[in-house]
């Protein structure tokens, strides 16, 4: 599991987070997330790095194994085990482990709150400053894929 995405060790990562933020020193924040994620290592033998593209999980051999979406400067936060990732401009979501739940078919996804998540098709982003808007035409909801039915992960 990657060092921010569970227990003791991210509370205080988040805590610290939340600290520099609010003291205005986004340059130690951004060194400190930068320090944590690259040499953070998980109990799958992955880790979270940085390359010409972004954020990206890799494995023990450097190669490229998924990209998570970015939420609030880093990865985004596991939501009921599950998180959002990005493939070809598309949301699907992921375990700790990187098994594909579900897979990456939708413009944008909302984190599942009490066994559902709310996807959008026909999206589209507006900026306001350092923030972003999304505007879908098309909103689902779809269940949980490990708690709500009996889906097998992608991969």
């Amino acid at each position: 599991m990657p060092l921010c995405m569970a227990g003791a060790i991210c509370t205080i990562v988040r805590r610290v987070q939340a600290g520099l933020r609010a003291e205005g020193l986004f340059w130690i924040q951004a060194l400190f997330l930068l320090l944590i994620f690259t040499f953070g290592t998980s109990a799958y033998s992955q880790r979270l790095i940085q390359d010409e593209h972004g954020w990206v999980y890799v494995n023990h051999r450097g190669e490229a194994l998924l990209r998570p979406f970015i939420y609030d400067n880093g990865p985004d936060y596991f939501e009921e085990s599950l998180a959002r990732f990005v493939h070809d401009g598309k949301m699907g979501f992921h375990d700790e482990a990187l098994r594909i739940w579900v897979p990456a078919r939708y413009d944008f996804a909302f984190p599942f709150v009490n066994g559902k998540a709310q996807v959008g098709m026909d999206c589209h982003r507006v900026s306001d400053g350092e923030h972003r808007s999304v505007y879908c035409q098309h909103w689902d909801s779809i269940v949980h894929p490990v708690s709500g039915s009996t889906f097998a992960p992608d991969h």
